[in-house]
């Protein structure tokens, strides 16, 4: 079997796993909870504005750890050692956050804007703990090649959140509402997202439960000469995920700052935008399914004679298949955009911009790969500010002026130039030959032709013949590329 063939199957299986996960998450927290919310927009505004802040305490609490074990527990003999070793300094993390947040739980909640909810601090504490806790079973289930299980869990958890949300919000309310009238006096319940923050905390504590066996062979051994290279190779890398999560996720955090002086107003605004992104979401999850496959693959296959050519073929790959992706969502965004609630489908215009942004974070995890195989993550890190500084700088500009499209503007060039970076620097330490041209050419392509379309849409409306139209063109498209790239699609 073929380097790429393997990939594509481990992208694949993670991809059912991510992806499917996610878009069940989509169908319950996206269109469900929009249709359920629709009246009060501001409460899936706070809903992202929470998952904003988690997304960043969670990068911090694994510290990478889980690239980190990727770096060494591949190249070292002993396997178990360095997850042992990276498994305790996360407990550490964790209990030192926990230090930290727990007894200012009210000066954070005021921080925030969430004085009523200072109950929502104390929940993400445990669930970012429980989360990180997990995080190197799941680098483990990746660097072994174990994705069925790695999927299992995924799936378990989503599932198990699925439930508890409908029971809370669905059941309860119907057959039993006293029931619920205590738990809410009890836990301090004012809303009804505060319903999906509780299904979250009990889903990740289930999760670690179950995955007790997964710790059946880890042993309180840590070795503080490897520690001290992990930690020193992964410190950068922490900078790079609170930077790229900042990039990807900070939108409502913003957003709810500098569209305006209200903030209720603002968290409302957060709520269509970030509805309406979930959209670009898909295309978005692939990506982060090919990272979870290609980071492993990278650390592994380094050494091997032919993966300089192996790793311009995959940047190619991931670039057609994101293309495609994103046409077919243009094409058919009038039907998409049915799934959520008629009061967040104002924010639709977003999609076509994130789409963009999405395909070139994807192409910058292929082309940055080669700061973590040569010990360079320092120069990740830089690059990650540059985009970070460029999305926050670009958003308080252009959010007062031209509303909450101006997140997603400063998303792509944020993208743009960090690719542009990546790709310019590593040509000096990880010289590869990637088919730029070819890359440039389909997304040119992909721009010309979606935007072809939206202004055909524009002239003669939604409707048969525009379907027709798109489904004829995309079909041509695939054929268009099929002729071109018959020895990567076969080989």
């Amino acid at each position: 079997m073929s380097l790429i063939k393997k990939l594509a199957g481990e992208t694949v299986i993670y991809g059912l796993s991510h992806i499917l996960s996610r878009v069940i998450l989509f169908v319950v927290f996206t269109s469900y909870l929009t249709h359920k919310l629709s009246a009060d927009p501001s409460e899936y505004g706070i809903y992202s504005d929470m998952y904003s802040y988690a997304t960043v305490i969670l990068t911090i609490l694994v510290f990478r750890m889980d690239t980190a074990f990727f770096r060494f527990g591949s190249k070292s003999n002993d396997l178990q050692k360095t997850f042992n070793t990276g498994f305790i300094a996360i407990l550490v993390f964790c209990i030192i956050v926990l230090i930290i947040l727990l007894p200012n739980i009210d000066r954070l909640s005021t921080w925030l804007h969430y004085n009523s909810s200072p109950h929502y601090i104390k929940w993400f504490a445990y669930i970012l703990v429980l989360d990180a806790i997990t995080a190197l079973i799941f680098a483990r289930l990746r660097l072994t090649s174990r994705p069925y299980r790695f999927m299992f869990y995924k799936l378990f958890n989503v599932g198990l959140t699925i439930l508890i949300v409908l029971l809370f919000l669905e059941f309860l309310p119907r057959f039993y509402p006293d029931i619920l009238t205590n738990i809410n006096n009890y836990l301090g319940i004012t809303r009804q997202i505060d319903y999906v923050f509780l299904a979250n905390l009990i889903a990740s504590a289930a999760v670690v439960i179950i995955m007790i066996p997964e710790f059946k062979s880890f042993k309180f051994s840590f070795d503080i000469a490897l520690f001290k290279k992990m930690g020193w190779y992964a410190l950068p890398l922490v900078a790079v995920g609170v930077a790229g999560n900042v990039n990807q996720a900070f939108a409502a955090p913003i957003q709810k700052l500098f569209l305006g002086d209200n903030i209720i107003e603002n968290l409302a605004s957060v709520g269509i935008y970030a509805a309406a992104a979930k959209l670009a979401i898909l295309l978005n999850l692939f990506t982060t399914a090919f990272n979870y496959a290609a980071e492993p693959f990278f650390f592994k296959n380094a050494d091997k004679k032919d993966s300089i050519k192996v790793y311009g073929k995959v940047a190619l790959a991931f670039t057609i298949v994101a293309c495609i992706v994103s046409l077919g969502l243009i094409f058919y965004i009038d039907l998409i955009i049915l799934i959520i609630g008629e009061g967040y489908r104002s924010g639709v215009y977003v999609v076509p911009i994130l789409l963009f942004a999405y395909i070139f974070l994807g192409l910058y995890y292929n082309v940055s790969i080669w700061y973590k195989l040569k010990d360079k993550t320092y120069i990740g890190a830089m690059i990650s500010f540059v985009g970070m500084s460029i999305t926050i700088l670009m958003s308080i500009m252009l959010l007062p002026h031209i509303g909450a499209i101006g997140s997603a503007w400063a998303a792509l060039l944020c993208y743009i130039v960090m690719v542009v970076l990546g790709y310019l620097i590593g040509q000096k330490y990880y010289p590869v030959d990637y088919p730029v041209v070819k890359i440039l050419t389909y997304i040119a392509t992909t721009a010309l032709v979606s935007g072809l379309a939206l202004y055909i849409r524009s002239i003669i409306g939604v409707s048969p013949i525009y379907f027709i139209g798109v489904t004829v063109c995309i079909l041509g498209v695939l054929y268009w590329i099929y002729k071109r790239e018959y020895k990567i699609i076969t080989e």
